[in-house]
């Protein structure tokens, strides 16, 4: 199973972030028996895009063929998107990655099936200011 992670940096100690279309990059990690097998950092060419950002990404996870997502908010294009492909997207903001991957596997992440509302700000040192 492939899990991506919207992430500042990248990495399993990195923490996720509260946006998905403009995060700085996704972590994604290959999961085989409750085990990771693998991880890869993504940078996310999208989150400098002027609009379209969510859209952008979330078929960049298509295309990676992930199943699962790990975030904080999802605009209502980007969820229409991650939808159709049958992704699955579960609430880890604030989380580091190997946390919310164990938690995600203990089912104990809130699924996210409606869109938030889009932020407004800045992502400085993988963290969202207003």
């Amino acid at each position: 199973m492939k899990i991506a992670a919207s992430t500042g940096n990248g990495g399993l100690d990195d923490k996720i972030t509260p946006m998905f279309g403009r995060a700085p990059s996704f972590t994604i990690v290959d999961v085989k028996d409750g085990e990771i097998v693998a991880i890869e950092t993504v940078k996310n060419s999208a989150a400098v895009r002027g609009g379209g950002a969510g859209i952008a990404a979330s078929q960049m996870l298509v295309d990676k063929g992930i199943e699962v997502l790990l975030t904080g908010n999802v605009g209502p294009n980007a969820i229409s998107v991650l939808n159709t492909a049958n992704i699955k997207i579960f609430k880890a903001d604030g989380l580091k990655v190997e946390e919310a991957i164990k938690k995600y596997l203990n089912g104990e992440l809130e699924e996210i099936t409606a869109p938030s509302q889009p932020m407004k700000g800045k992502m400085k040192g993988g963290r969202w200011f207003q």
